[in-house]
């Protein structure tokens, strides 16, 4: 048997596996990633990518625009409504395209693409830098020991094995993954909530549907409940219908009894439809009580399955991913201590929460309005706050000395506090027009204010010291902020700094100087990156300056 080594092993080729090995492979962190079906999906399933989603995604080359080619709709041109049925008057109109203007969040707009043309640009990418993907190649077993994780691969068509030795393992294998079975991680929450038939088909939307874009509808139908989508391919659609199974099997919805069931969705009793796929689903609400053991970590729906209403569990995937993709590129290299990776549970488990209660929300609100207690208050935030403005606390965010310990924060007005995102203000540098979020991605920034020339000039050395990734952007000097926006969403003063993570996410912050800047900010480099002070040598010996 032959055996290869390789810094990260990845199960699945979902959202998260595709997109951890994308950006994992950018980051130069050579990865296998192994999925036992022969190709990417050939379904739609989920659609659409979110603003932070396609945040996390931008900093790889190419890859924004290539998801927007992927898609026949353009950037934010989306309608949801409800209503009794496609062709019947609305209900009610929940987003349209101008709703989706948010230029004062985000740098990046909404991707309507479905799952089916997603996870191919995602593979492309992750190969095109690198990644070693492989299609019909299961893992057969693993265990791993102190010092990585030793996998048996099994290809599907010729049966023969390989190991791979790896330092870690990310398990994307989805819903009914088995890998978290040998952690003993237990899922738990309010588990099946309904069971539903998807149906993809194709008909002459194109003299139904009355606006152009990307169309998604829920209804508030007597007969039924559920949801239609247009999808990328033109005159093809998906409708998603709740059935009860103490009445029904899923072997009862044979073709003609889902041809009627487009029919009655779209309100056109005699148009013909050609039904391409029927596959029964059950709709579910499940979290893991832990998203790590050892050197394996769970993502996307192998750690937790959000209800799909408002598509969150495809950007918490990606997102789990991403976050997933630098710790491990820092650690793998030597830049942080492996303690850093104990922040990823502790900070992601939060916005599994957060998302699973505002997916039950949206599924009241927009079918079952008479199902109130189905909601999770206490962890019911807004669409925009859930999808943009959770928050990070963990030993790799040093806190403000006052936290008033809010889970979100409104992305129209951040607050520049530790374990916010960096907020999104445009600048100029030079000639063009960036947003401050062009500024990150590979490796952590220092932001200074205009009078903040020791913290920049600190930077400098504790990257040379530290050999650990540290960019400096000094306002005023290597951008200018014509609108004088960005130190007020900082909340810094001009003689202030914070510390931006790879991720955007803020890990620190001195509102104004400080007596020894290089002490401070050496200090604090090394603590976010999961390196004890105590015990390193140099300046970092010194007890950490306060730069309140």
């Amino acid at each position: 048997m032959s055996v290869e080594r390789v810094p990260v092993l990845i199960v699945g080729a979902g959202y998260a596996g595709l997109s951890a090995a994308t950006l994992l492979a950018w980051r130069g962190v050579p990865c296998i990633l192994v999925e036992r079906r022969a190709s990417t999906s050939l379904l739609p399933k989920a659609h659409g990518l979110n603003r932070r989603s396609m945040e996390v995604l931008r900093v790889v080359d190419g890859l924004e625009d290539a998801l927007f080619a992927a898609s026949r709709t353009g950037a934010n041109d989306t309608t949801v409504i409800i209503a009794e049925t496609v062709t019947g008057p609305a209900i009610e109109t929940l987003v349209t395209k101008m709703s989706l203007d948010a230029t004062r969040v985000s740098p990046s707009k909404i991707c309507t693409a479905g799952q089916d043309r997603v996870e191919p640009v995602l593979l492309r990418f992750a190969r095109r830098n690198g990644a070693d993907v492989r299609f019909s190649t299961a893992l057969a077993r693993f265990s791993q020991g102190e010092d990585g994780v030793e996998a048996i691969l099994r290809d599907e068509a010729s049966g023969r094995e390989t190991t791979v030795l790896a330092d870690y393992m990310i398990a994307a294998d989805g819903a009914g993954g088995t890998i978290r079975d040998a952690g003993a991680v237990k899922m738990e929450g309010p588990g099946v909530i309904a069971d539903a038939m998807s149906v993809l088909f194709e008909a002459d939307l194109d003299a139904i549907l009355r606006r152009d874009g990307f169309a998604l509808y829920y209804f508030r139908n007597k007969a039924f409940s559920g949801a239609f989508v247009t999808c990328d391919e033109p005159n093809r659609g998906q409708i998603n219908i709740e059935y009860d199974s103490s009445r029904d099997q899923a072997s009862d919805f044979d073709e003609e009894r889902c041809r009627e069931l487009v029919r009655q969705s779209l309100g056109v009793p005699d148009l013909a439809v050609k039904i391409l796929d029927i596959r029964p689903w059950r709709m579910a609400a499940l979290l893991a009580d832990r998203m790590s053991f050892g050197r394996v970590f769970l993502a996307g729906d192998s750690a937790h399955i959000v209800p799909p209403v408002g598509g969150l569990g495809g950007q918490t995937a990606i997102q789990d991913a991403a976050d997933l993709a630098w710790k491990l590129a820092l650690v793998v290299n030597g830049h942080a201590a492996p303690t850093l990776l104990d922040s990823y549970q502790i900070e992601r488990k939060p916005v599994a929460r957060i998302a699973i209660a505002r997916a039950f929300a949206n599924y009241v609100e927009r079918l079952l309005p008479d199902r109130q207690e189905l909601r999770i208050r206490e962890d019911e935030y807004g669409l925009l706050e859930t999808a943009i403005g959770y928050r990070y606390r963990s030993d790799a965010i040093i806190a403000d000395e006052i936290d008033d310990g809010a889970a979100v924060e409104d992305p129209l007005r951040p607050s520049g506090a530790p374990g916010t995102r960096l907020a999104h203000v445009w600048l100029r540098r030079g000639e063009e027009t960036i947003s401050s979020h062009d500024l990150i991605g590979r490796g952590f920034m220092l932001f200074a204010g205009p009078d903040g020339g020791d913290w920049i000039e600190a930077a400098q050395r504790v990257g040379l010291r530290s050999g650990a990734p540290l960019g400096v952007c000094r306002l005023g000097f290597d951008v200018d902020d014509p609108e004088g926006l960005l130190l007020p969403r900082l909340g810094v003063s001009p003689e202030g700094a914070l510390l931006v993570r790879p991720d955007g996410f803020i890990c620190w912050r001195s509102r104004g100087r400080s007596p020894d800047p290089l002490a401070t900010l050496e200090a604090r480099f090394a603590r976010v990156r999961g390196f004890d002070t105590r015990q390193s040598s140099g300046s970092l010996k010194a007890t950490l300056v306060s730069a309140t």
